[in-house]
């Protein structure tokens, strides 16, 4: 795992859409509004051919639920680029800023799937763990090491 931090998040959507030409405007114009109303302080980000989605990271965890039905949804296709983000929003004041974490979709996505049994109380706390290690355990890079990784093939962050 490879992070970024002190970053202007909407501006980190904006140039994932400049670098993925056939991401569609208007679900990722979508993502940024959701982002910048602030109402969670985390977030996972995806991005698959044409879409991309924006869940607080309790909804993805919520079993059955929309987000989680969306991260999931591609571990069918493994062949299928995917690219998968952890957004840490730090401070409000002049916009969300934070960290940014790429994540290794098929991990996170099987993740996700092995908490669907446990109760609610045990969901959470196994959130608690999971977001404190994308935190604390990523490594710090620079925005070309994060765009080549997410480039595809034989990533060097995992």
């Amino acid at each position: 795992m490879i992070k970024l931090i002190k970053q202007d998040l909407a501006g980190f959507l904006y140039f994932i859409g400049e670098h993925r030409p056939a991401l569609d405007a208007d679900s990722l114009a979508l993502d940024i509004r959701k982002l910048e109303r602030c109402e969670a302080a985390d977030y996972l980000f995806l991005v698959r051919r044409e879409k991309s989605y924006l869940f607080p990271v309790e909804d993805v965890y919520e079993p059955e639920s929309y987000a989680y039905l969306c991260w999931t949804a591609y571990t069918l296709l493994p062949d299928m680029p995917v690219d998968a983000f952890y957004l840490h929003v730090s401070d409000t004041a002049m916009g969300p800023f934070g960290s940014v974490v790429l994540l290794d979709y098929a991990e996170s996505a099987a993740d996700v799937m092995h908490t669907a049994d446990f109760t609610p109380e045990q969901r959470a706390a196994h959130l608690h763990r999971r977001t404190r290690h994308w935190r604390e355990r990523a490594k710090l890079c620079t925005l070309a090491e994060m765009t080549a990784a997410m480039g595809g093939g034989e990533p060097e962050w995992t």
